[in-house]
């Protein structure tokens, strides 16, 4: 078993008895190969209530500050983080990403950039989740995490709606553009998601 795998069934009885997670729309068994993830972030807890919810091992992209705290150090990098500055200039992790979905895994992206504990509607998406699809040639799977007024506390409702693995078709003529354009499509996927979601807290 996997230090993932460990982590992983530690965590989801932990999470399941803090929080009533609902997953809808998600098949039993996600399909092989590439993917990238495209989901709102509200909460420092997303990537575990996909951790747990995903029936792959997820790798995510988040900012590099959450290794400076041991405990979640321990494990983000358990669950396959791949930081990011704040600033920029990441370019290798950039292309760690890449290749990580030329392998055939699953890459977690949340276009925003950083938490909003508003709406999806209320934010805009930045280019990442396109520019990973369109240089790797993985489909996008949509999926929106709400909870009443974007705040986790415990005991308190998560809903993780999903849409159906895709390949946005991106409009450009650069790879910046078709990107762009990517992120845009697929972001708006999950407004509406989240927005179905919403009426179901």
């Amino acid at each position: 078993m996997t230090l993932y795998e460990r982590l992983v069934r530690l965590l989801a009885p932990v999470l399941r008895f803090f929080f009533r997670i609902r997953v809808i729309g998600l098949p039993e068994k996600l399909p092989e190969g590439a993917l990238v993830v495209c989901c709102n972030h509200s909460s420092n807890f997303d990537a575990l209530f996909l951790a747990v919810s995903l029936s792959r091992p997820i790798t995510f992209m988040g900012k590099k500050s959450l290794l400076r705290v041991p405990v979640i150090r321990h494990i983000v990098k358990g669950v396959g983080m791949i930081p990011l500055a704040r600033d920029g200039g990441d370019a290798a992790k950039l292309r760690q990403a890449v290749r990580e979905l030329k392998e055939g895994k699953l890459l977690v992206i949340f276009p925003q950039g950083r938490r909003f504990r508003k709406t999806p509607r209320e934010t805009v998406a930045q280019g990442g989740v396109g520019m990973m699809s369109v240089l790797s040639g993985a489909k996008i799977l949509p999926g929106a995490i709400v909870t009443r007024r974007y705040r986790v506390r415990p005991f308190c409702k998560v809903i993780l709606n999903f849409g159906e693995p895709k390949m946005y078709q991106g409009e450009g003529s650069t790879r910046g553009e078709q990107a762009v354009s990517v992120s845009n499509a697929a972001f708006e996927d999950v407004c509406a998601l989240a927005e179905e979601a919403e009426k179901m807290l």
